[in-house]
């Protein structure tokens, strides 16, 4: 049986390691870190966000997990903080609703929602409200393009994003989103034009698919155009799961990258 080119946990094969690390470091995370746990950001029993304080009028960066769009949780994910916080960046990881039971287009309304409700209680969490900006893993990196999209935000980071949702619509993956032509057009950050000039950095593993990798150059292509200053760059050595861990090291260049254009 071929792999299709967007199946990342196919393309390692077993990533069941790569996950319980995730969790594992989390895990450590939570009880190492001041945190504020499940905030609610919305009125659906999925719209809850973890916050990871650094200080007073600290930029704040947002992030989405990934899982197709369909698992994983904000909770396997905490581990981001540990590379953010010591440079001197709050962080929210958010959780929303998962397909099949949440359609798409409610997923980037509720990623909206969660921006939004950062900025108006940007007082409680001691953030700077122009310092704020989105990045995520996979279905997470759409999730914050599409943010973006309709929300002032500071900056943009996709880790392994999918952005052009054709080649998805045309994938496995289509069993749980459902979606045709035009809702797939509709809901790719591509097919729209940011609401602001920002800085976008996108990246991918060198060791994922070109699938992937064309998914990065595609949002930085299609924005660049509406005057977004946007940098795609493979990240040595990394595939599909890999490429998180470097979010643990605040002197990783993935973290410092990132780092650099939300401050």
């Amino acid at each position: 049986m071929t792999l299709h080119p967007l199946d990342a946990a196919g393309a390692v094969g077993d990533p069941s390691a790569y996950l319980e690390r995730y969790a594992r470091e989390s895990m450590t995370t939570r009880m190492e870190r001041s945190m504020l746990h499940d905030l609610e950001y919305g009125e659906s029993p999925a719209e809850k966000l973890d916050f990871f304080p650094a200080g007073g009028g600290s930029p704040l960066a947002i992030f989405f997990h990934g899982g197709y769009w369909r698992r994983m949780d904000k909770s396997d994910f905490s581990f981001i903080a540990q590379g953010f916080v010591p440079l001197g960046i709050s962080v929210a990881s958010v959780n929303y609703g998962l397909a099949p039971q949440t359609k798409l287009a409610d997923m980037v309304a509720q990623a909206r929602r969660a921006v939004k409700w950062c900025r108006n209680n940007h007082d409680r969490l001691e953030i700077d409200p122009a310092r704020i900006s989105v990045f995520g893993h996979s279905a997470g990196g759409h999730l914050a393009a599409m943010a973006a999209v309709d929300v002032p935000v500071h900056a943009v980071a996709t880790i392994s994003g999918l952005h052009d949702l054709q080649p998805v619509r045309n994938s496995f993956a289509n069993a749980w989103l459902n979606l045709d032509e035009r809702s797939a057009s509709q809901l790719s950050p591509t097919s729209h034009a940011p609401t602001r000039r920002f800085r976008l950095y996108a990246t991918a593993g060198e060791k994922e698919s070109d699938a992937f990798k064309d998914q990065g150059r595609a949002i930085v292509d299609a924005w660049s155009k509406f005057g977004v200053k946007a940098d795609y760059e493979d990240s040595a050595g990394d595939d599909h799961f890999t490429i998180c861990f470097r979010l643990l090291n605040p002197n990783d260049q993935l973290t410092q990258k990132i780092a650099e254009i939300v401050r």
